[in-house]
């Protein structure tokens, strides 16, 4: 248990508008129920500036490709067998020649410079059904380029599946690379990524209560308490400051709640609830065991949580409806199998819980799918280096977490689809605890 207690970009200044609608959108079309993924050909963008260019065409498209890429929905055209290399916003495409080559969609980009902002128009074609399927016009700085570009992935996204992606979002992780453990964030891709906190001091588990905001551990005050910090302003609250441990945050549904464990009288670690500005404590749990790292199903109703009550760390679920430990409400173990189970993180539809097993000498990553008949238990990862921490984006359908494949712990994203683990973070230090956003889109955030 003791490892458990241990263990634990882009900054966008400019405003990013959405524009109107180039084209109008044409009814969700599912262009294929099989596990297959979609053919997409994403041609270099258009670039008409009048300064000298700040990104070439390639770029966002290349960009784009990654994002699309990396969701394991779309299979990527190179670019060396497209029939049309070129094409204008408001020209419509040769239908034929991307027939030919079994395209399912295009997207077509154009960058233009207006008034000191950058105009990025997008399309994106139904080449099946040769019509417009989504176009988008974004305006803003130099600075939001990137995140447009996340925002259309996730609109091409939306349109396949009928759910935005999640590529328009944060990543927020711990690193060591200063000799001290602070916080940092960056973009999904792992794009410039820039620190939080630098108090020079140990600073552990993020958790986002919004697009803007998370709480962490921090031991500012040579105590670990929790802290909730803004990422753009630096300004930090102290949110529970009781003495011992106060760690592993966790926001409840709508950021209406939070959980973390706190010590209690005697010295053992329980999980308690409490406001988001911390007050008005209450403890859930009751154990002589330590009790830690909750996580909240989307509908607010469980927790799941760590406990080594039965002699090795393993993962508990609690119904919330039903009050507190002490109440008789007993929690129901969802781990039987392995020595050390931990990290347990529940899916934003409901349907997973991930976390974190122990076998042989390495932790692998693996899914309790709870709407299989009896609860089954997913292997997500099998390799021979040691995958934690995981956290999902918010779409539900990809995991960011740490592992050690060079020694040190980096950063990666995995898709629960095609299970091919990606870094995004590869420094030469440790960088450990990530924790996913929300999508900044729906969340309406900076």
């Amino acid at each position: 248990m003791r490892r458990i207690l241990q263990g634990w970009i882009l900054i966008f200044v400019s405003a990013l508008l959405l524009g109107a609608e180039q084209g109008k959108e044409t009814e969700f079309i599912v262009i294929s129920k099989a596990p297959h993924r979609a053919r997409i050909a994403v041609l270099d963008f258009n670039v008409q500036l009048k300064s000298i260019p700040l990104k070439t065409g390639r770029d966002l498209s290349e960009l784009l490709s990654r994002d699309l890429e990396r969701s394991s929905l779309f299979e990527i055209i190179p670019s060396s067998v497209f029939l049309e290399e070129h094409l204008l916003l408001d020209q419509e495409p040769d239908w034929q020649a991307w027939t030919v080559l079994g395209t399912q969609a295009l997207i077509v980009g154009e960058l233009k410079e207006e008034a000191g902002q950058f105009q990025l128009g997008l399309k994106l074609y139904d080449v099946m059904a040769q019509n417009l399927a989504v176009g988008k016009r974004y305006r803003g700085g130099e600075q939001s380029l990137r995140r447009m570009i996340h925002r259309f992935a996730d609109e091409t996204i939306r349109w396949l599946t009928g759910k935005r992606g999640g590529f328009e979002s944060r990543i927020a992780f711990v690193s060591d690379r200063s000799k001290r453990k602070e916080i940092y964030f960056t973009d999904p891709d792992g794009f410039q990524p820039e620190p939080i906190t630098s108090s020079h001091k140990l600073n552990l588990s993020p958790c986002w209560l919004d697009n803007a905001r998370l709480y962490y551990t921090g031991y500012d005050r040579m105590n670990p308490d929790l802290y909730l910090i803004d990422i753009f302003s630096k300004e930090k609250t102290l949110i529970s400051s009781r003495p011992g441990l106060n760690i592993t945050p966790a926001v409840g549904p709508g950021g209406k709640k939070i959980a973390f464990a706190m010590e209690s009288p005697g010295n053992n670690l329980d999980i308690y609830i409490a406001n988001p500005d911390g007050s008005k404590p209450l403890r859930l749990t009751y154990h002589l065991s330590a009790d830690l790292a909750p996580s909240w199903s989307p509908d607010g109703h469980y927790l799941a949580f760590v406990s080594d009550r039965t002699g090795t760390p393993q993962i508990y679920m609690i119904d919330l409806y039903r009050g507190s430990e002490a109440s008789g409400n007993r929690p129901i173990p969802l781990t039987l199998e392995g020595d050390y189970n931990t990290s347990p993180a529940w899916s934003p539809d409901g349907r997973y819980l991930a976390y974190s097993r122990r076998i042989g000498f390495q932790f692998d990553l693996f899914l309790i799918d709870f709407q299989s008949e009896k609860r089954e238990h997913i292997r997500l990862t099998n390799t021979h280096y040691n995958e934690e921490d995981p956290s999902w984006s918010p779409d539900g359908r990809m995991l960011v977490y740490s592992a050690n494949p060079r020694g040190n712990y980096d950063i990666y994203i995995i898709s629960i689809y095609s299970k091919k683990p990606i870094p995004i973070i590869s420094w030469d230090s440790n960088e450990t605890q990530p924790s996913w956003s929300e999508n900044l889109y729906q969340g309406g955030g900076r």
